[in-house]
């Protein structure tokens, strides 16, 4: 088997907008470079490809062109190439429009090439390798921001010691994948990782690629300066990196950033440490297009928009959405279903699902436990994004918070989660199961969950 890393620069210019908050911000600075890095396997009859891009999100237009590039340039099967936002707030310009920022086509246009350049570059690094895929345990960096409260509702971020709250409304998934990667003659080559929080904790005005740069960097200092780390965010729609019920300060800025980073390096590094790297490798994909439907919109909560913003006012959250109810009505009218596509990629006895949503982490929780695969992962905001896909629980009459606020980044029909879940379990059950691998050696359980935790997902 040949496996190749490579890394192409997607870094905005000074002053372009950082996309992900209401309010319009423009950088100031780079703070770290924004990255689109990619890994190819080649087991000698097929390849496949996961790149990982330090980005909100991912028009899925860009993804086709990016993909068609690569495989004109090196004969590399488009269908098996999976690129996943990390869905970093402190990134730019925006992909999509919505709330406080608008389109930027010229990027869009850039990072489509830059997309393809990763992917080539990476094939063309390929080199005879071994690796092994285990799984780590991380449950103190990423917390469920979605909680009941003494009313009886469902609501986002309540507010840190909130008396009111009386617990969690959704789980998380501390499982953290990492497949590792190393040269025939011991260097380490890189690594993909699969982790599930929301990229929100940095902020400020320059640009950076949030935890998952700091991760990055612990690894690299402690492996190989040259290796590349593959990040992938997994169904992180209710994921936050701030602990409500913790009494402590609020989790922002790069010292948080810092130690979420390395919080999550240490897990990595530990379970690169227990692999049996071999030189077995067997790859396979499949790939669905489905069409969701989106949420109902009556004509009367229109013209309720449209006549607030007729009326002067401060520009408001209340004033953000009514524009956002006026721009999905033209939306829904262009296009009355929204695209999707499922894809799901095997890496031996590991399965990766692509899921091109902010993906509530019960849903990724359902597909694990329903895979047939031993070890699978899912990957959230890969290969587009239409938008938040909550649970029908807080979809529903006791629901509410943020996620699922009707706009054009949350505007499907509530049974969406369920057909994207349903979809990605027979994608799945379509592909064949390796026989379990065989070990001449006693060691230690690689997955910490062996010794008494449960399995996430069981």
């Amino acid at each position: 088997m040949k496996i190749g890393f490579a890394t192409a620069d997607i870094t905005p210019p000074i002053g372009s907008q950082i996309p992900g908050s209401f309010n319009q911000r423009f950088n100031t600075g780079v703070h770290d470079p924004l990255l689109a890095k990619a890994i190819v396997l080649d087991d000698g009859t097929t390849r496949s490809a996961f790149v990982g891009v330090d980005c909100l999100s991912l028009k899925h237009s860009v993804v086709q062109r990016a993909r068609e590039r690569a495989a004109s340039h090196c004969d590399f099967p488009p269908e098996n190439i999976m690129m996943g936002a990390s869905h970093t707030h402190s990134g730019g310009p925006s992909t999509a429009p919505t709330l406080g920022t608008d389109q930027d086509n010229d990027y869009l246009d850039f990072m489509a090439e830059r997309l393809g350049d990763a992917v080539i570059l990476a094939d063309a690094a390929r080199e005879e390798a071994v690796l092994d895929i285990a799984s780590g345990y991380e449950d103190r960096i990423g917390y469920n921001r979605r909680f009941w409260m003494r009313d009886g509702r469902q609501t986002t971020h309540p507010g840190k010691g909130n008396p009111d709250i009386i617990g969690a409304a959704g789980p998380i998934d501390p499982e953290v994948g990492v497949l590792g990667v190393w040269s025939t003659t011991g260097r380490f080559l890189g690594c993909l990782i699969n982790y599930t929080c929301h990229c929100t904790v940095v902020g400020g005005p320059t640009v950076s690629g949030d935890y998952p740069y700091y991760t990055d960097r612990a690894i690299r200092g402690a492996m190989d300066q040259r290796s590349v780390t593959v990040f992938l965010n997994g169904a992180f729609g209710d994921i936050t990196q701030v602990a409500n019920t913790l009494p402590r300060e609020r989790e922002f800025g790069h010292k948080w950033g810092q130690r979420l980073g390395y919080t999550l390096a240490g897990e990595v590094l530990k379970t690169l440490a227990w692999m049996e790297p071999h030189s077995e490798l067997r790859l396979q994909s499949a790939t669905r297009h489905i069409e969701l439907q989106p949420r109902e919109l009556a004509a009367e909560r229109v013209a309720e928009a449209k006549a607030l913003l007729d009326q002067d006012g401060p520009d408001d959250i209340d004033r953000h959405y009514a524009r956002e109810i006026v721009a999905l009505a033209a939306l829904n009218q262009r296009e009355p279903t929204v695209p999707a596509e499922i894809q799901a990629l095997s890496v031996n006895d590991t399965a990766l699902v692509g899921i091109p949503a902010e993906y509530f982490c019960q849903f990724g929780l359902e597909i694990k436990s329903r895979s047939r695969f031993p070890r699978t992962l899912v990957a959230g905001a890969a290969n587009g994004m239409v938008g938040y896909v909550p649970t029908r629980d807080a979809m529903g009459p006791q629901g509410g918070g943020y996620e699922p606020r009707l706009c054009r980044s949350s505007k499907l029909a509530p049974e969406a989660g369920e057909i994207i879940t349903a979809t990605a379990v027979e994608l799945l059950h379509s592909l064949e199961v390796p026989p379990p691998k065989t070990t001449t050696t006693d060691l230690p359980p690689t997955q910490p969950w062996d010794a008494g935790r449960s399995k996430p997902g069981s």
